[in-house]
C-alpha cells in the first residue's frame, strides 16, 4: 500500500477517500489472486489456499493501519 493512503487514512483530511482507494487495491489484488490462479495452479485447493494467503496478507495490512 501507498504510504501516503496509510497516512491519509489515520488522519481526517482526505479519510473516506483514501480508504476507498486502499479498499479498491485490495480488491483488485484479490480479483488478480483469483485469475492468475484459475490459469496457474490446477489443483482447487492449493488455489483457495493461495488465495486465502492473498486476503489474510491484505486484512494484516488493514489491521495495521
Amino acid at each position: 500500500m501507498d504510504a501516503a493512503l496509510l497516512d491519509m487514512m489515520r488522519s481526517g483530511r482526505n479519510k473516506n477517500w483514501a480508504e476507498t482507494m486502499v479498499n479498491l487495491g485490495a480488491r483488485k489484488l484479490i480479483n488478480t489472486a483469483n485469475t492468475l490462479s484459475a490459469f496457474h495452479l490446477r489443483d482447487g485447493l492449493t488455489r483457495m489456499n493461495f488465495v486465502q494467503e492473498i486476503k489474510d496478507v491484505v486484512e494484516q495490512q488493514f489491521a495495521a493501519a
